[in-house]
Protein backbone atom coordinates (compact mmCIF):
# COMPACT_ATOMS: atom_id res chain seq x y z
CA UNK A 1 0.00 0.00 0.00
CA UNK A 2 1.24 2.97 -0.75
CA UNK A 3 0.11 6.07 2.10
CA UNK A 4 0.19 9.39 3.11
CA UNK A 5 0.14 10.17 6.59
CA UNK A 6 -0.32 14.54 6.81
CA UNK A 7 -0.01 16.57 10.07
CA UNK A 8 -0.93 20.48 10.12
CA UNK A 9 -0.48 22.67 13.38
CA UNK A 10 -1.62 26.07 12.97
CA UNK A 11 -3.03 26.89 16.25
CA UNK A 12 -1.18 26.49 19.74
CA UNK A 13 -2.80 26.06 23.20
CA UNK A 14 0.34 27.89 24.40
CA UNK A 15 0.21 31.44 24.18
CA UNK A 16 3.62 31.59 24.40
CA UNK A 17 3.86 29.76 20.92
CA UNK A 18 2.56 32.02 18.03
CA UNK A 19 0.02 30.60 15.97
CA UNK A 20 0.81 29.82 12.10
CA UNK A 21 -1.34 30.59 9.26
CA UNK A 22 -0.60 28.66 6.28
CA UNK A 23 0.49 24.87 7.79
CA UNK A 24 -3.23 23.38 6.95
CA UNK A 25 -3.43 25.17 3.87
CA UNK A 26 0.69 23.99 2.66
CA UNK A 27 -0.44 20.27 3.47
CA UNK A 28 -3.74 20.41 1.89
CA UNK A 29 -1.75 21.70 -1.48
CA UNK A 30 0.60 19.15 -1.06
CA UNK A 31 -1.81 15.88 -0.86
CA UNK A 32 -3.91 17.70 -3.65
CA UNK A 33 -0.57 16.95 -6.21
CA UNK A 34 0.04 14.44 -4.50
CA UNK A 35 -3.05 12.40 -4.91
CA UNK A 36 -3.91 13.89 -8.41
CA UNK A 37 -0.76 13.05 -10.27
CA UNK A 38 0.96 10.40 -8.24
CA UNK A 39 -0.74 6.53 -7.35
CA UNK A 40 -1.68 6.57 -3.54
CA UNK A 41 -4.16 4.44 -2.24
CA UNK A 42 -4.56 5.95 1.60
CA UNK A 43 -4.74 9.47 2.81
CA UNK A 44 -4.77 10.14 6.68
CA UNK A 45 -4.55 13.79 7.48
CA UNK A 46 -4.37 15.15 11.33
CA UNK A 47 -5.11 18.65 11.37
CA UNK A 48 -7.55 19.24 14.10
CA UNK A 49 -6.18 20.42 18.14
CA UNK A 50 -7.32 16.69 19.20
CA UNK A 51 -5.84 14.89 16.50
CA UNK A 52 -2.19 17.01 17.11
CA UNK A 53 -1.58 16.99 20.36
CA UNK A 54 1.84 15.07 21.58
CA UNK A 55 0.18 11.75 23.27
CA UNK A 56 -2.22 11.75 20.24
CA UNK A 57 0.70 12.02 17.56
CA UNK A 58 2.90 9.82 19.35
CA UNK A 59 0.25 7.11 19.84
CA UNK A 60 -0.88 7.04 15.87
CA UNK A 61 2.46 7.21 14.03
CA UNK A 62 3.85 4.32 16.27
CA UNK A 63 0.54 2.45 15.78
CA UNK A 64 0.86 3.50 11.73
CA UNK A 65 4.61 2.19 11.58
CA UNK A 66 4.93 -0.72 13.78
CA UNK A 67 1.93 -2.26 12.24
CA UNK A 68 2.80 -1.57 8.73
CA UNK A 69 3.69 -4.10 6.18
CA UNK A 70 6.53 -5.48 4.06
CA UNK A 71 5.44 -3.92 0.93
CA UNK A 72 3.96 -0.51 2.90
CA UNK A 73 5.52 2.88 1.42
CA UNK A 74 4.60 5.78 3.43
CA UNK A 75 5.31 9.33 3.09
CA UNK A 76 4.96 11.84 6.05
CA UNK A 77 4.31 15.22 5.77
CA UNK A 78 3.94 17.83 8.69
CA UNK A 79 3.70 21.85 8.76
CA UNK A 80 4.10 23.20 11.85
CA UNK A 81 6.89 24.88 14.34
CA UNK A 82 9.97 23.09 14.77
CA UNK A 83 12.44 23.51 17.58
CA UNK A 84 15.83 22.30 17.90
CA UNK A 85 18.01 21.79 21.45
CA UNK A 86 21.87 22.51 20.40
CA UNK A 87 22.56 20.63 23.83
CA UNK A 88 21.74 17.46 22.90
CA UNK A 89 22.00 18.35 18.73
CA UNK A 90 17.93 17.34 18.47
CA UNK A 91 15.11 18.87 16.61
CA UNK A 92 11.75 18.32 17.68
CA UNK A 93 7.95 19.06 16.46
CA UNK A 94 5.88 21.33 18.33
CA UNK A 95 2.84 19.68 18.90
CA UNK A 96 -0.80 21.57 19.84
CA UNK A 97 -0.84 21.66 23.21
CA UNK A 98 3.31 21.55 24.01
CA UNK A 99 4.63 24.08 26.40
CA UNK A 100 7.23 26.55 25.29
CA UNK A 101 9.76 26.28 27.95
CA UNK A 102 9.02 22.38 28.66
CA UNK A 103 11.05 20.49 26.33
CA UNK A 104 9.39 16.93 27.64
CA UNK A 105 5.64 18.17 26.07
CA UNK A 106 7.92 18.26 22.43
CA UNK A 107 8.20 15.45 20.40
CA UNK A 108 11.27 14.82 19.45
CA UNK A 109 12.16 13.62 16.30
CA UNK A 110 14.64 10.89 17.24
CA UNK A 111 11.77 8.92 18.70
CA UNK A 112 10.04 9.11 15.13
CA UNK A 113 12.99 7.64 13.75
CA UNK A 114 12.96 4.61 15.90
CA UNK A 115 9.68 4.17 14.83
CA UNK A 116 11.14 4.19 11.35
CA UNK A 117 13.92 1.86 12.00
CA UNK A 118 11.42 -0.78 13.64
CA UNK A 119 9.12 -0.34 10.96
CA UNK A 120 8.50 -3.36 8.54
CA UNK A 121 7.74 -1.05 5.62
CA UNK A 122 10.13 -0.97 2.87
CA UNK A 123 10.09 2.43 2.06
CA UNK A 124 9.57 5.71 4.35
CA UNK A 125 9.91 9.26 3.39
CA UNK A 126 9.49 12.38 5.67
CA UNK A 127 8.52 15.99 4.64
CA UNK A 128 8.80 18.97 7.24
CA UNK A 129 8.44 22.13 6.60
CA UNK A 130 9.12 23.50 9.77
CA UNK A 131 11.92 25.31 12.17
CA UNK A 132 15.00 23.66 13.05
CA UNK A 133 14.29 20.41 10.96
CA UNK A 134 17.62 19.69 9.42
CA UNK A 135 19.47 18.18 12.26
CA UNK A 136 18.08 14.86 11.18
CA UNK A 137 20.45 14.10 8.41
CA UNK A 138 23.53 11.86 7.36
CA UNK A 139 24.53 12.80 3.68
CA UNK A 140 22.97 9.97 1.43
CA UNK A 141 24.49 8.48 -1.44
CA UNK A 142 24.32 7.55 -4.90
CA UNK A 143 24.62 4.28 -7.06
CA UNK A 144 22.45 3.92 -9.46
CA UNK A 145 18.80 2.06 -10.04
CA UNK A 146 20.35 -1.28 -9.25
CA UNK A 147 22.11 -0.22 -6.05
CA UNK A 148 19.07 0.96 -4.26
CA UNK A 149 16.05 -1.38 -5.84
CA UNK A 150 14.53 -3.67 -3.67
CA UNK A 151 16.42 -2.02 -0.71
CA UNK A 152 15.02 -0.27 2.35
CA UNK A 153 14.80 3.99 2.56
CA UNK A 154 14.29 6.27 5.09
CA UNK A 155 14.23 9.76 3.49
CA UNK A 156 13.55 13.05 4.50
CA UNK A 157 13.50 16.57 3.22
CA UNK A 158 13.13 19.56 5.63
CA UNK A 159 12.64 23.46 4.42
CA UNK A 160 15.34 24.22 6.49
CA UNK A 161 18.74 23.43 8.49
CA UNK A 162 19.07 24.32 11.79
CA UNK A 163 17.40 27.53 11.20
CA UNK A 164 13.97 29.27 11.77
CA UNK A 165 11.58 29.37 8.33
CA UNK A 166 9.08 31.26 6.77
CA UNK A 167 5.54 30.19 7.52
CA UNK A 168 4.42 32.76 4.37
CA UNK A 169 2.11 35.80 3.91
CA UNK A 170 -1.02 35.15 6.10
CA UNK A 171 -3.35 33.25 3.90
CA UNK A 172 -1.35 32.18 1.41
CA UNK A 173 1.77 28.91 1.72
CA UNK A 174 4.82 29.12 2.79
CA UNK A 175 7.85 29.35 0.42
CA UNK A 176 8.56 26.12 1.03
CA UNK A 177 5.74 24.57 0.45
CA UNK A 178 4.81 26.75 -2.85
CA UNK A 179 8.59 25.57 -4.29
CA UNK A 180 7.53 21.92 -3.48
CA UNK A 181 4.07 21.88 -4.98
CA UNK A 182 5.18 23.48 -8.48
CA UNK A 183 8.12 20.75 -8.56
CA UNK A 184 5.52 18.11 -8.24
CA UNK A 185 3.44 19.32 -10.40
CA UNK A 186 5.66 20.22 -13.33
CA UNK A 187 7.38 16.54 -12.76
CA UNK A 188 6.89 14.60 -16.39
CA UNK A 189 8.94 11.27 -15.07
CA UNK A 190 7.28 8.32 -14.67
CA UNK A 191 8.90 7.43 -11.40
CA UNK A 192 10.22 10.54 -10.00
CA UNK A 193 13.18 9.61 -6.80
CA UNK A 194 13.24 11.23 -3.65
CA UNK A 195 16.55 12.29 -4.00
CA UNK A 196 15.45 14.16 -7.82
CA UNK A 197 12.25 15.75 -5.54
CA UNK A 198 14.69 17.28 -3.18
CA UNK A 199 17.47 18.35 -5.53
CA UNK A 200 15.20 19.92 -8.03
CA UNK A 201 12.69 21.49 -5.04
CA UNK A 202 16.96 23.06 -3.87
CA UNK A 203 17.58 23.93 -7.07
CA UNK A 204 14.43 25.83 -7.51
CA UNK A 205 14.10 27.71 -4.12
CA UNK A 206 14.60 31.22 -4.17
CA UNK A 207 18.20 32.30 -3.12
CA UNK A 208 17.67 35.17 -1.67
CA UNK A 209 15.61 33.56 1.59
CA UNK A 210 16.70 33.34 4.83
CA UNK A 211 16.51 29.44 4.68
CA UNK A 212 17.67 26.40 2.73
CA UNK A 213 16.03 23.23 2.19
CA UNK A 214 17.79 20.24 2.86
CA UNK A 215 17.20 16.91 1.83
CA UNK A 216 19.11 13.10 2.98
CA UNK A 217 19.09 9.63 3.88
CA UNK A 218 17.99 9.48 8.25
CA UNK A 219 20.70 7.96 10.65
CA UNK A 220 19.63 5.13 12.69
CA UNK A 221 16.11 4.53 11.29
CA UNK A 222 16.55 1.44 9.31
CA UNK A 223 17.84 3.12 5.71
CA UNK A 224 19.56 0.80 3.63
CA UNK A 225 20.78 2.38 0.75
CA UNK A 226 17.34 2.52 -0.97
CA UNK A 227 15.31 4.97 -2.33
CA UNK A 228 11.36 6.40 -2.34
CA UNK A 229 10.12 7.17 -5.15
CA UNK A 230 7.09 9.25 -6.46
CA UNK A 231 4.93 7.03 -9.21
CA UNK A 232 3.40 9.78 -12.26
CA UNK A 233 0.04 8.31 -13.13
CA UNK A 234 -2.79 8.99 -16.02
CA UNK A 235 -5.27 11.14 -14.73
CA UNK A 236 -8.56 11.45 -16.42
CA UNK A 237 -11.36 13.67 -16.14
CA UNK A 238 -13.25 12.92 -13.65
CA UNK A 239 -10.37 11.87 -11.22
CA UNK A 240 -9.69 14.30 -9.12
CA UNK A 241 -12.05 12.87 -6.13
CA UNK A 242 -10.23 11.14 -3.52
CA UNK A 243 -10.89 9.46 -0.01
CA UNK A 244 -9.41 10.85 2.56
CA UNK A 245 -9.22 8.80 5.87
CA UNK A 246 -9.75 10.62 9.66
CA UNK A 247 -8.77 8.48 11.91
CA UNK A 248 -11.20 7.86 14.90
CA UNK A 249 -8.60 7.04 17.63
CA UNK A 250 -11.25 6.00 20.35
CA UNK A 251 -9.97 5.21 23.80
CA UNK A 252 -8.31 1.66 22.41
CA UNK A 253 -10.17 -0.70 25.33
CA UNK A 254 -13.31 -0.03 23.04
CA UNK A 255 -13.38 -2.83 20.50
CA UNK A 256 -15.24 -1.77 17.32
CA UNK A 257 -14.55 -1.69 13.04
CA UNK A 258 -14.62 1.20 11.51
CA UNK A 259 -14.15 2.64 8.39
CA UNK A 260 -14.22 6.35 8.07
CA UNK A 261 -13.66 8.27 4.76
CA UNK A 262 -14.60 11.66 2.87
CA UNK A 263 -14.00 12.82 -0.08
CA UNK A 264 -10.83 15.13 -1.14
CA UNK A 265 -11.55 17.50 -3.98
CA UNK A 266 -8.41 18.05 -6.63
CA UNK A 267 -8.27 21.47 -8.43
CA UNK A 268 -10.58 21.04 -11.18
CA UNK A 269 -12.16 23.06 -13.61
CA UNK A 270 -15.91 23.12 -12.15
CA UNK A 271 -14.86 24.62 -8.64
CA UNK A 272 -12.59 26.07 -6.13
CA UNK A 273 -11.60 22.84 -4.37
CA UNK A 274 -9.75 24.38 -1.14
CA UNK A 275 -13.28 25.81 -0.38
CA UNK A 276 -15.00 23.04 -0.31
CA UNK A 277 -12.62 20.75 1.47
CA UNK A 278 -13.01 23.07 3.81
CA UNK A 279 -16.55 21.50 4.81
CA UNK A 280 -16.24 18.10 4.78
CA UNK A 281 -13.36 18.03 6.70
CA UNK A 282 -14.87 20.39 9.22
CA UNK A 283 -18.00 17.95 8.75
CA UNK A 284 -15.93 14.66 8.79
CA UNK A 285 -14.19 16.26 12.23
CA UNK A 286 -17.33 17.14 13.58
CA UNK A 287 -19.08 13.07 13.36
CA UNK A 288 -15.73 12.17 15.14
CA UNK A 289 -15.91 14.97 17.59
CA UNK A 290 -19.81 13.40 17.98
CA UNK A 291 -18.59 9.55 18.07
CA UNK A 292 -16.26 10.85 21.34
CA UNK A 293 -18.48 12.62 22.76
CA UNK A 294 -20.90 9.78 22.90
CA UNK A 295 -17.72 7.46 24.60
CA UNK A 296 -16.49 10.01 26.82
CA UNK A 297 -20.07 9.92 28.92
CA UNK A 298 -19.20 6.65 30.38
CA UNK A 299 -16.34 4.80 28.99
CA UNK A 300 -16.07 2.02 31.50
CA UNK A 301 -19.67 0.86 30.18
CA UNK A 302 -18.58 0.94 26.51
CA UNK A 303 -15.46 -0.61 27.08
CA UNK A 304 -16.86 -3.59 28.98
CA UNK A 305 -20.24 -3.38 26.06
CA UNK A 306 -18.19 -3.68 23.30
CA UNK A 307 -16.28 -6.67 24.37
CA UNK A 308 -19.42 -8.16 24.73
CA UNK A 309 -20.94 -7.29 21.70
CA UNK A 310 -18.80 -5.53 19.47
CA UNK A 311 -19.33 -2.04 18.39
CA UNK A 312 -19.14 -0.70 14.65
CA UNK A 313 -18.43 2.94 12.71
CA UNK A 314 -19.03 2.79 9.11
CA UNK A 315 -19.07 6.22 7.37
CA UNK A 316 -18.53 7.37 3.85
CA UNK A 317 -19.65 9.29 0.79
CA UNK A 318 -21.64 9.81 -2.42
CA UNK A 319 -21.26 12.01 -5.07
CA UNK A 320 -24.77 12.86 -6.32
CA UNK A 321 -24.14 15.57 -8.69
CA UNK A 322 -21.06 17.07 -10.06
CA UNK A 323 -21.61 19.39 -13.37
CA UNK A 324 -20.70 23.12 -14.39
CA UNK A 325 -23.93 24.30 -12.25
CA UNK A 326 -23.88 22.06 -9.11
CA UNK A 327 -21.82 19.77 -6.56
CA UNK A 328 -23.72 17.63 -4.36
CA UNK A 329 -22.39 14.97 -1.18
CA UNK A 330 -23.70 12.45 1.16
CA UNK A 331 -21.97 11.56 4.00
CA UNK A 332 -23.16 8.54 5.51
CA UNK A 333 -23.22 7.17 8.64
CA UNK A 334 -23.91 3.47 10.02
CA UNK A 335 -22.92 2.68 13.69
CA UNK A 336 -23.67 0.16 16.13
CA UNK A 337 -22.95 0.99 19.78
CA UNK A 338 -24.53 -2.06 21.83
CA UNK A 339 -28.18 -1.00 21.21
CA UNK A 340 -31.16 -3.07 20.11
CA UNK A 341 -30.74 -1.88 16.89
CA UNK A 342 -27.43 0.14 14.24
CA UNK A 343 -28.29 3.67 13.88
CA UNK A 344 -28.26 5.64 10.98
CA UNK A 345 -27.38 9.17 9.59
CA UNK A 346 -27.50 11.34 6.82
CA UNK A 347 -25.55 14.23 6.01
CA UNK A 348 -25.26 16.80 2.90
CA UNK A 349 -23.49 19.27 1.46
CA UNK A 350 -24.27 21.25 -1.41
CA UNK A 351 -22.56 23.40 -3.67
CA UNK A 352 -23.52 25.96 -6.59
CA UNK A 353 -20.71 26.91 -8.72
CA UNK A 354 -19.17 29.80 -10.59
CA UNK A 355 -18.54 31.39 -8.08
CA UNK A 356 -18.23 28.26 -5.65
CA UNK A 357 -20.46 28.39 -2.26
CA UNK A 358 -22.36 26.49 0.00
CA UNK A 359 -25.99 26.45 -0.53
CA UNK A 360 -29.02 25.70 1.76
CA UNK A 361 -32.85 23.96 0.85
CA UNK A 362 -33.94 27.71 0.65
CA UNK A 363 -31.46 28.53 -1.35
CA UNK A 364 -32.18 26.00 -4.29
CA UNK A 365 -35.89 26.36 -4.22
CA UNK A 366 -38.01 28.67 -5.79
CA UNK A 367 -41.03 29.00 -3.84
CA UNK A 368 -42.94 31.77 -5.61
CA UNK A 369 -46.64 31.11 -4.91
CA UNK A 370 -45.83 30.03 -1.66
CA UNK A 371 -45.52 31.94 2.09
CA UNK A 372 -42.63 30.48 2.98
CA UNK A 373 -40.32 27.21 2.76
CA UNK A 374 -42.79 25.40 5.17
CA UNK A 375 -46.00 25.78 3.17
CA UNK A 376 -43.99 24.34 -0.22
CA UNK A 377 -42.34 21.49 1.94
CA UNK A 378 -46.20 20.53 2.93
CA UNK A 379 -47.37 21.01 -0.46
CA UNK A 380 -44.49 18.42 -1.99
CA UNK A 381 -45.47 16.11 0.72
CA UNK A 382 -49.00 16.16 0.18
CA UNK A 383 -48.27 15.26 -4.06
CA UNK A 384 -45.26 13.62 -3.88
CA UNK A 385 -44.84 11.26 -0.45
CA UNK A 386 -46.47 7.81 -0.24
CA UNK A 387 -50.10 7.26 1.45
CA UNK A 388 -48.51 5.70 4.67
CA UNK A 389 -45.62 8.75 5.29
CA UNK A 390 -48.03 11.55 4.16
CA UNK A 391 -48.94 12.13 7.58
CA UNK A 392 -45.88 11.45 9.30
CA UNK A 393 -43.79 13.61 7.45
CA UNK A 394 -46.62 16.73 7.13
CA UNK A 395 -46.00 16.55 11.07
CA UNK A 396 -42.49 16.59 11.12
CA UNK A 397 -42.35 19.63 8.71
CA UNK A 398 -45.08 21.62 10.57
CA UNK A 399 -43.18 21.08 13.97
CA UNK A 400 -40.00 22.05 12.94
CA UNK A 401 -38.07 24.34 14.97
CA UNK A 402 -34.78 24.94 13.12
CA UNK A 403 -33.36 27.70 11.90
CA UNK A 404 -35.17 29.34 9.96
CA UNK A 405 -36.45 28.14 5.99
CA UNK A 406 -34.67 24.89 6.84
CA UNK A 407 -31.31 25.63 6.51
CA UNK A 408 -30.63 22.58 8.84
CA UNK A 409 -32.61 19.82 6.75
CA UNK A 410 -29.72 17.87 5.25
CA UNK A 411 -30.58 17.16 0.95
CA UNK A 412 -29.24 16.12 -2.08
CA UNK A 413 -29.76 15.65 -5.82
CA UNK A 414 -29.18 13.79 -8.98
CA UNK A 415 -30.39 13.83 -12.65
CA UNK A 416 -33.68 11.97 -11.10
CA UNK A 417 -34.74 13.29 -7.36
CA UNK A 418 -34.58 16.08 -5.06
CA UNK A 419 -34.02 13.96 -2.01
CA UNK A 420 -34.68 15.43 1.33
CA UNK A 421 -34.05 13.66 5.08
CA UNK A 422 -36.12 13.89 7.56
CA UNK A 423 -34.17 10.65 8.66
CA UNK A 424 -33.42 11.93 12.51
CA UNK A 425 -36.89 13.49 12.94
CA UNK A 426 -38.62 10.16 12.25
CA UNK A 427 -39.20 7.38 14.60
CA UNK A 428 -36.97 4.32 14.28
CA UNK A 429 -39.65 1.82 13.61
CA UNK A 430 -40.58 4.30 10.36
CA UNK A 431 -37.14 5.13 9.57
CA UNK A 432 -38.25 4.74 5.63
CA UNK A 433 -40.78 7.33 5.95
CA UNK A 434 -37.47 9.99 6.92
CA UNK A 435 -36.30 9.74 3.20
CA UNK A 436 -38.67 12.10 0.46
CA UNK A 437 -37.69 11.98 -2.87
CA UNK A 438 -39.46 14.51 -5.39
CA UNK A 439 -39.07 14.25 -9.48
CA UNK A 440 -36.18 16.35 -10.03
CA UNK A 441 -38.32 17.88 -13.32
CA UNK A 442 -41.20 18.86 -10.58
CA UNK A 443 -38.80 21.57 -8.66
CA UNK A 444 -37.88 25.18 -9.88
CA UNK A 445 -34.52 26.13 -8.68
CA UNK A 446 -33.27 29.35 -7.73
CA UNK A 447 -30.19 29.22 -9.01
Amino acid sequence: MNKIIAIAINNYLDSSIPNLSNCVNDINKLIDVLSRRYEYDSIELFNEHEQTTYDFLYSALYNEFINSCQDDSILVLFAGHGEFNSTLGTSYWLCSDSIKNRTTTWFNLSELLRFFNVAPCRNIALISDSCFSGAIFENYRGGGLDAIEGKRSRQAMTSGGIETVSDGEVGKNSPFSLVLEGVLNANQSNNLSFNNLAENTILTFDKNRKQTPRAGSLSNSGHEGGAYFFKLKEVGRHNFIRPLQIPLEINDKIKFESEFEIPFFNENNYFESTYVNVFTQQLGYSIINDIRMFFSDDLEYHIERSNQTGYSIYVAYSIETINDRFLSIVISRCDYFGGNHENHCIYAINFALTPTRKITLADLLDCTGFNSVKEYLLQLVQEYEEEQCRDTLKRVISEYTGYDNFSEIPFSFNSHYLTIYFIDKVPHAIKQCGIMDIPIEKIKFRI
